[in-house]
């Protein structure tokens, strides 16, 4: 019986390995997706601020294109005055003249405003591209380490639960059962120590029979309250 008991408890910290590796599964995972989605966010950064420079650019197309058709005009009403006959005609031609004149100062105005905020995008698009830059070259950094470490892992777990497995087969099928069971459904702890008189699990104390009967080995001992097989701290630390 004893040797069943250190084989149980062998087990265990096969399944321990088993289940800090599985931590380590879903951890990188995480590391892994986080290293995209700051490219993505980054690329994502980047596209809007480009998009906003695009936009200004076109109002300061469109400004421009404005101020051209108000010089031609501008010209247009210059010839006419040469023709006009009255002083009225003339002086309304001149009055039309100076309002596109002053359209004009304003659109400028406008244009050195646009002229301001496009060299304002310009600069966070440097640092955008920067930041998008510093993503991609973390990417290229961590990405191929971060699935080698994700590939090998799947491997070691395979590896410890062949060795826990062959464990396994050296005691009775009751007990492997009860022990799998006890691995599903009690956080993948199955067995634990006696801990000062208390189950190492859930804490609940041991009757005195149980503490003598863990103490001569002729026995598995479960806990009362949550079912686990409980060992001597020998066996966990050997």
């Amino acid at each position: 019986m004893e040797e069943q008991l250190k084989t149980l408890a062998a087990m265990q910290k096969l399944d321990d390995k088993i289940g800090r590796y599985r931590t380590l599964q879903e951890e990188l995972p995480k590391q892994l997706n986080e290293i995209n989605e700051r490219v993505e966010e980054a690329t994502a950064n980047l596209l809007a601020g480009e998009s906003h420079k695009a936009e200004i650019n076109k109002q300061q197309r469109a400004l421009e294109n404005d101020i051209k058709q108000y010089q031609e005009q501008i010209k247009k009403y210059a010839h006419q005055l040469n023709e006009i006959k009255t002083n009225k005609e003339y002086k309304a031609l001149n009055s039309e003249i100076a309002y596109l004149k002053d359209k004009i100062s304003e659109i400028e105005s406008q244009l050195l405003s646009l002229m301001e905020e496009e060299n304002q995008a310009i600069e966070i698009n440097k640092d955008l591209k920067a930041k998008l830059d510093e993503a991609e070259a973390n990417k290229r950094a961590k990405e191929g380490d971060l699935k080698a470490q994700i590939a090998e892992l799947e491997i070691q777990v395979e590896r410890t639960r062949a060795e826990r497995n062959k464990l396994a087969k050296t005691l009775p099928v009751p007990l492997i059962k009860r022990y799998g069971n006890l691995i599903k459904n009690k956080d993948n702890l199955a067995v634990v120590y006696n801990r000062d008189g208390s189950c190492g699990g859930c804490g609940f104390v041991l009757r005195q029979q149980m503490r003598i009967e863990l103490q001569l080995r002729k026995k598995i001992i479960y806990c009362e309250n949550c079912g686990r097989i409980i060992v001597e701290k020998d066996f966990i630390d050997e």
